[in-house]
């Protein structure tokens, strides 16, 4: 029953795409950074590539994601739908890290190695500002006694363009509960303070070449991460 409502929750929104009118459109991307980074912390010990394919329609959107360090010190695969309305969007991510042992087609909720998050995010019109809040609601986030921590992550986040070519952003994320976030620790802890610059490049046949210099500070862990990440459309 748990693989049939996972499989339904992500067909449903590419069934209820292929109904709007308006053309679909499939795309790719390919990042590679120093490291991957993710809400504060720092994925893998090597340089990383993070491939993304996807198609999107009207206001749905269905697309994989994945991360790859060189030194193989961290992998991860994730699916994931969402619909978009106006300024809010809801999405529903499955991550999953394809290590040995790790088994996709495991769902059981005790012994599952994949992690369903649900999350919102709105986008404010005039401000460039966006809200973006998720939890955890199925699968390997679990306390000590066994029990799912529906761990809750939010940020604040701001976006400057100067002009086509630069921008700047900045990003405040916390957990408000015992959470992946904070060891299950503590009921709120700051999870990244990230500052980044970004210079859009043209080289060659690439009109479009994204370089991102980001700082981040996890106040958790204690510790700071500079990244280096540029971005090739597919």
């Amino acid at each position: 029953m748990k693989r049939l409502l996972l499989f339904v929750m992500l067909l449903v929104p590419l069934f209820a795409a292929a109904q709007e009118g308006e053309k679909g459109e499939f795309y790719g991307t390919v990042d590679f950074g120093y490291r991957c980074m993710w809400r504060g912390f720092e994925n893998g010990t090597a340089p990383s590539v993070m491939p993304t394919v996807g198609y999107s329609k009207g206001g749905f959107d269905i697309y994989a994601w994945g991360g790859f360090a060189f030194d193989d010190s961290y992998r991860e695969l994730d699916l994931a739908v969402s619909y978009s309305i106006e300024n809010f969007s809801i999405t529903l991510i499955d991550y999953f890290y394809p290590y040995k042992g790790n088994k996709f087609f495991e769902f059981n909720n005790k012994t599952t190695t994949h992690t369903a998050e649900l999350i919102a995010t709105y986008e404010f019109g005039k401000l460039p500002l966006s809200i973006t809040a998720g939890t955890f609601i199925f699968g390997d986030d679990k306390k000590e006694d066994g029990k799912n921590a529906y761990s809750t992550y939010a940020e604040v986040g701001y976006t400057h363009e100067f002009n086509e070519k630069n921008s700047i952003a900045g990003v405040v994320g916390a957990s408000f509960n015992k959470s992946m976030y904070n060891g299950y620790e503590k009921n709120f802890s700051l999870a990244q303070i990230t500052a980044a610059y970004t210079r859009v490049f043209s080289i060659g046949k690439l009109e479009e070449f994204p370089v991102t210099a980001s700082y981040t500070y996890n106040p958790y862990l204690e510790k700071s991460y500079f990244n280096i990440m540029f971005t090739v459309g597919l």
